[in-house]
């Protein structure tokens, strides 16, 4: 399956610029008003002669940022740039694909600054990375902080991580706070400390060594389609809470390559109190990691880790779980509740290989999906703890009737709600099988397939086991 979220017065500022019109000229909104939508930036250029046209570029993506209009969009010819970005205004940067430019060739070196860029704040709401190497961070590449609906896409992130501060807890090459609706699609990130990471933001961020940002959690956010491998001290795809209140919901992990780091893919939730639900892990391949290829923990008293999927993965040749003692062996996928259980977990459609344990359970009670994964070269399949059960997922086929038809995919032991939802065709046969956050709205608005019966759209039941 494929997949594919301080108040400035007004009148204030128009009194301003009234004043100064009146005083010494142009007014500010005239002054802004002149600066072109589109800035270009060239190693050959010059900050104080170039005006940012084509023939006339400006020396630095920095200083092309600081006169930047919200909406604008800064782009950068082929060439080496030593410099660190801070966004704090809508824009998107891209390298100037009509010369031939793109991540290969178009680099910002960072070395000696924590990040390469930041982006900063609401103001820097839609902004969109593109076409960039970033290099040679203390901490992250980039990091990005209650921004959202952010898009980072064809970057190049590596050698990141070169002096972290230990006060920060999550130093990936890519790292998004307090985000919603990001997008980070198709890059690659390799030779860093860690790969790409989303988590809250509060009282702890995770991505500094002191508060910074206001709380928010960090909330369907996708990321896509991105290759990230050799990184050597922090995990592949890290979606962690550190904040009570806040928490990472709802986020989609697919098509992701991750290899050669500590643990492949981790949903968590690692502070008391703090919450992981919703999020889905689906059509990654993870191999040969350091840890687990895919880890679902739940670490601290009071912690939720809830209604998450992992769907559709291909794992192999990874490593134990170390911090399980019980977990003595190579392992593809793990749940485990450290004290509180992971509850409500789809674990389904996975092919796992080369393994000792396919996948490993610890207080992690009623997983559906386990008998429709596959096995091949692993000594344990299933090692479910006591309280674990298995569920069988959905048929292959249904009467539809001729619908395109939905299908429930089953109960929780003492729940009233689904985990998954399948889709048939026409024919009968299963297509896709979907987060169960989707599940009310299909059969709402294009009927349903209830125990092989046909519903019209507006029916929502649930049926029986």
């Amino acid at each position: 399956m494929k997949l594919s979220r301080v108040r400035t017065s007004f009148w204030g500022l128009a009194s301003a610029a009234a004043l100064l019109s009146f005083a010494v000229g142009p007014s500010l909104s005239a002054m802004a008003a002149s600066v072109p939508s589109t800035l270009y930036v060239s190693t050959t250029g010059s900050n104080t002669t170039g005006n940012g046209s084509v023939s006339a570029p400006y020396q630095t993506i920095g200083y092309a940022l600081s006169v930047a209009r919200s909406g604008s969009t800064i782009v950068v010819e082929p060439g080496t740039y030593s410099e660190a970005l801070t966004v704090t205004t809508s824009v998107r940067i891209t390298a100037d694909a009509s010369l031939g430019g793109n991540a290969t060739n178009t680099i910002l070196n960072a070395s000696g600054n924590n990040n390469g860029i930041l982006i900063d704040g609401s103001a820097a709401n839609n902004t969109v990375i593109t076409g960039l190497t970033v290099e040679n961070t203390n901490a992250q590449g980039v990091l990005v902080v209650n921004s959202d609906n952010v898009v980072l896409s064809h970057l190049i992130v590596t050698h990141t991580g070169l002096n972290p501060n230990p006060k920060i807890n999550e130093d990936k090459a890519i790292e998004l706070i307090g985000t919603q609706n990001a997008l980070v699609y198709d890059n690659t990130v390799t030779d860093n400390g860690g790969g790409i990471g989303l988590a809250d933001n509060g009282s702890i961020n995770p991505g500094e060594p002191t508060p910074f940002g206001t709380a928010a959690p960090s909330e369907d956010n996708v990321i896509l389609d991105n290759t990230i491998s050799g990184n050597s001290s922090g995990c592949g795809i890290v979606v962690a809470a550190y904040n009570p209140g806040e928490g990472v919901i709802n986020n989609v992990v697919m098509g992701n390559t991750v290899s050669l780091s500590p643990a492949g893919i981790v949903v968590a939730a690692d502070v008391p109190g703090t919450v992981a639900e919703g999020n889905s892990v689906i059509d990654n391949t993870a191999t040969d990691n350091f840890l687990p290829g895919i880890i679902l923990h739940s670490n601290t008293p009071g912690d939720v880790v809830t209604n998450n999927s992992i769907v559709g993965n291909t794992v192999s040749q990874n490593k134990a779980d170390s911090e399980v003692s019980t977990d003595n062996g190579p392992t593809g996928i793990i749940a485990i509740g450290a004290v509180e259980p992971v509850t409500h977990t789809l674990i389904a459609d996975n092919q796992v290989s080369a393994e000792t344990y396919g996948i490993f359970l610890d207080n992690a009670p009623g997983v559906l999906g386990l008998t429709d994964n596959t096995f091949s070269q692993v000594q344990v399949p299933i090692s479910p703890s006591t309280t674990a059960t298995e569920f069988p997922l959905v048929p292959e086929t249904v009467n539809t009737y001729g619908h395109m038809g939905y299908f429930y995919a089953g109960l929780w032991p003492n729940a009233s709600g689904m985990v998954a939802i399948a889709k048939y065709g026409t024919n009968g046969q299963l297509l896709q099988i979907y987060p169960a956050r989707y599940s009310e709205t299909l059969a709402t608005s294009v009927g349903s397939v209830a125990n092989g019966v046909y519903q019209p759209p507006g029916h929502y039941t649930i049926p029986m086991a």
